[in-house]
């Protein structure tokens, strides 16, 4: 089963206000996501903390486990520190402590336990990062089993929604993962280098998807949700506090196929990188769907 990504891109603001985003966003954000397997984690009994550190069982067969983890910069030519617990109630604190400093990664995740005790199924994943190549941003990030998501469609959507509020995205989306930090149309169009797209992504769209955020600067462009139903039948557009406006194609995240891509690709190849699309045989027969259209903006 494939797995789904929340991916929100923004300018970074400080590391005060990074603190209290990531917090919000690695806490409360898998708590709206996840409610009951989140909670269930914090307040599971019998997790091994040495397990982070050594091959051994994580606990109890069966039961929920999960972990915090946080990569911070030590200090000019100090190198970085790699902090982590295991995801409890006790150990929850740290994670706020933590997030004070430089921080480049971090990440809370749940798991559900195998017939051994180790970690099986990923049920959730969230995260924060500071780029690495562009300096000056930030990613949050949400990912989870195809199968948890469908049936927690409508908790993705609103996430996104109120986030992408507050942080005025460059471009925001919920598609398939694939390759950390890229779309679909930077895989099969470019640019070579990831973090270009980036530094672009107020101009050119970094790519699209069932739902996304296009930012406000390209936005206008098309007209905004005044000009945007023009161009044809979405099921939902909502500008944002900034001006960016929220899209979403269809009711479904998979009804996003043939008629409804090629839709959103007409509507939006004034702000494309041109180019016309690799097709990769590998991963076209082992990866997710396809979910662009095959043709150049030209």
């Amino acid at each position: 089963m494939h797995t789904i990504r929340c991916e929100i891109d923004a300018e970074y603001s400080g590391t005060e206000a990074l603190a209290d985003l990531a917090w919000r966003w690695l806490t409360e954000g898998a708590d709206r996501l996840e409610d009951e397997s989140f909670q269930g984690t914090l307040d599971s009994t019998g997790q091994v903390e040495e397990s982070l550190k050594k091959s051994v069982p994580c606990g109890p067969p069966g039961t929920l486990w999960g972990f915090l983890s946080v990569t911070s910069v030590k200090g000019t030519g100090r190198g970085v520190s790699n902090r982590s617990r295991v995801l409890t109630r006790k150990n929850l604190p740290m994670l706020r402590k933590w997030l004070v400093s430089d921080v480049q990664l971090a990440e809370t995740a749940v798991y559900q336990l195998d017939d051994r005790g180790m970690p099986g199924q990923e049920l959730l994943r969230m995260g924060v990062a500071r780029d690495e190549d562009g300096e000056g941003w930030i990613r949050l990030s949400a990912e989870a089993p195809k199968e948890r998501f469908a049936s927690a469609q409508l908790r993705w959507t609103e996430l996104l929604r109120d986030f992408a509020e507050e942080v005025d995205p460059s471009y925001a989306q919920i598609g398939y993962s694939l390759s950390l930090g890229r779309t679909e149309y930077e895989e099969r169009v470019g640019p070579l280098l990831p973090y270009l797209s980036l530094a672009e992504s107020r101009q050119l769209l970094r790519g699209y998807e069932w739902l996304m955020v296009i930012p406000r600067e390209i936005a206008q462009l098309l007209g905004g949700a005044d000009g945007i139903p023009a161009a044809g039948d979405f099921h939902r557009i909502e500008t944002l506090r900034d001006g960016a406006v929220l899209l979403q194609v269809t009711p479904e995240f998979d009804d996003f196929t043939g008629e409804a891509i090629e839709r959103t690709w007409r509507l939006l190849r004034p702000a494309l990188r041109p180019g016309m699309p690799k097709r990769f045989e590998d991963s076209d027969l082992t990866g997710p769907p396809s979910r662009i259209w095959y043709a150049d903006i030209a």
